[in-house]
């Protein structure tokens, strides 16, 4: 993939999509390239369990935890706004579970994505479209 800081306008919904690709295909190296070295990442289980995802470090822990419990993981944007330094992608999962096999198909889901200079600088998931318009005002205002 190979990251450019010189991200033409639209780019960071080039690189949103970037990044649900390399998540699916658990490729590390591609979401380090994306994400800033600061980056907070809160995916909708860390927000049930109260836990942030930061740095690299953390981006990388999160694909370990991440395909510990899942066999099949992609999330899929399908509509995407950018607001300012900020990318706004609904869309739904894919996934299957590593022990039981279950699997969730279409499972709503809207991410809310913060860039800076050309890097994913904080990526939150909702499963409630109001919730993350609300999160999304307290972040405008931040």
């Amino acid at each position: 993939m190979g990251y450019s800081p010189n991200v033409p306008d639209g780019g960071n919904t080039a690189l949103l999509q970037q990044w649900f690709a390399a998540t699916a295909r658990r490729d590390v190296d591609a979401l380090l390239e994306i994400a800033s070295p600061d980056i907070e990442y809160v995916p909708i289980m860390a927000v049930l369990e109260g836990r942030v995802y930061r740095g690299h470090e953390g981006v990388t822990r999160w694909v370990e935890d991440l395909f510990e419990h899942w066999e099949v993981f992609e999330p899929v944007g399908q509509h995407f706004r950018e607001q300012g330094n900020f990318v706004i992608a609904t869309g739904c999962w894919h996934a299957r579970g590593r022990a039981s096999g279950a699997q969730l198909d279409d499972q709503d889901a809207t991410w809310i994505v913060e860039f800076r200079d050309g890097r994913m600088t904080r990526l939150q998931t909702f499963t409630s479209q109001e919730e993350a318009d609300e999160a999304l005002v307290r972040m405008s205002r931040a």
